[in-house]
């Protein structure tokens, strides 16, 4: 059953779950800042599987990244559970716009990551097909109530010290 289209108005969709394992550990035996990366790589896979990426043909039509935002928020140790929220922030024929929350077993807030994919056909920026933009559509209209999450779109903007001429 497609979760895209059969589910509740007003909410993320969770499509990933996992556990901290202890390869993802770094010198402070918290979850490493690489393996956040991986945990929403892998969500956004998990959506784009939901709107119809056929990851063995790809060359047909995929969704590859473009830029992330990660904000680090709490730490996590080994043998935490983790859970992803994903929610579309907005889309067109070749972009998609998403952001994902990621929660500990009691529901604490770790990280989130903000994405902004292209669709690519044989190597190409292509339109995705009307069928994945007619899932993203749906996805976008129940979560539409959403209020925008805070500092979507934000950058770095004041580094500690700034010693590179422009």
């Amino acid at each position: 059953m497609n979760r895209i289209l059969n589910r509740e108005a007003g909410k993320p969709i969770g499509l990933w779950n996992g556990r901290v394992l202890p390869e993802w550990l770094d010198y402070n035996s918290h979850m490493t800042e690489h393996r956040y990366l991986q945990v929403f790589g892998e969500s956004s896979d998990a959506l784009y599987k939901e709107i119809g990426v056929d990851f063995e043909h790809a060359e047909k039509g995929a969704y590859y990244t473009l830029e992330t935002h990660i904000k680090h928020r709490a730490e996590a140790k080994v043998g935490t559970e983790l859970w992803s929220e994903t929610e579309v922030l907005g889309y067109d024929e070749k972009r998609l716009h998403i952001y994902h929350l990621l929660f500990d077993t009691h529901g604490k807030l770790l990280a989130t990551g903000e994405h902004l994919s292209i669709h690519v056909r044989a190597s190409s920026a292509e339109p995705a097909s009307q069928d994945m933009i007619e899932k993203i559509r749906c996805l976008f209209e129940a979560q539409r109530s959403l209020p925008v999450p805070e500092g979507t779109g934000s950058v770095l903007r004041r580094p500690l010290v700034f010693n590179r001429t422009r």
